[in-house]
């Protein structure tokens, strides 16, 4: 029976017990306990970026997988995890500052050693795997995450306006304009020649 929302410490949670008590937890993490996210922060952004907090929901869940013929069957233990919060990210196309919203949604399945995961089967796109821990620290699973979601190449959706540079020059200064090449002489086309001498007989 799965349990009702629960508080946890994210910086030591007894990760199989959470799972195999079909745990339920929900709480909030700000940006300025997330050091990898402020370094990720724009240089110029507001000085409340830091207060910018993450909504997480985790719930743990056992799935029994049958061994052998007279063999116990196993158990995999897996945790679903959202995020939701925003960044603020430089935008690359016209440099303002702007905020990246973040919304991520996974599964892991947890295991008990670092030999486990190499072992894991990779073939579901959906699972990852990660390695427990009786003092599991979920906060930094909470960064790798948003870290993962935040964009290759940050954008607004629409810019508010186009940065000088990206119009002038990277300098600020006008490109001058490209000058046409000299037009080459006209050579006379010998068909038109040919044509003269038909005329004049």
């Amino acid at each position: 029976m799965t349990q009702p929302t629960q508080p946890i410490d994210p910086r030591a949670l007894d990760l199989f017990a959470f799972c195999r008590a079909g745990g339920e937890a929900a709480s909030e993490v700000a940006a300025r306990d997330l050091p990898r996210i402020i370094a990720e922060t724009a240089a110029q952004a507001p000085a409340s970026a830091a207060d910018e907090v993450f909504a997480y929901a985790l719930s743990g869940f056992v799935e029994e997988e049958e061994g052998e013929p007279g063999a116990p069957a196993t158990q995999r233990l897996f945790v679903d995890l959202t995020v939701n919060g925003r960044v603020w990210l430089d935008c690359q196309r016209c440099l303002r500052v702007f905020a990246q919203d973040i919304a991520t949604d996974m599964c892991f399945e947890v295991v008990a050693s670092e030999e486990e995961a190499d072992a894991a089967s990779m073939d579901d796109d959906e699972v990852d795997v990660i390695v427990g821990a009786r003092r599991f620290d979920l906060l930094t699973l909470i960064e790798d995450e948003v870290l993962l979601a935040l964009p290759v190449a940050p954008k607004h959706d629409v810019c508010p306006e186009v940065h000088e540079s990206l119009v002038t020059g990277a300098d600020g200064l006008a490109e001058p304009e490209p000058e046409e090449p000299p037009e080459e002489e006209k050579r006379p086309s010998p068909f038109a020649a040919l044509a003269g001498l038909k005329t004049k007989h």
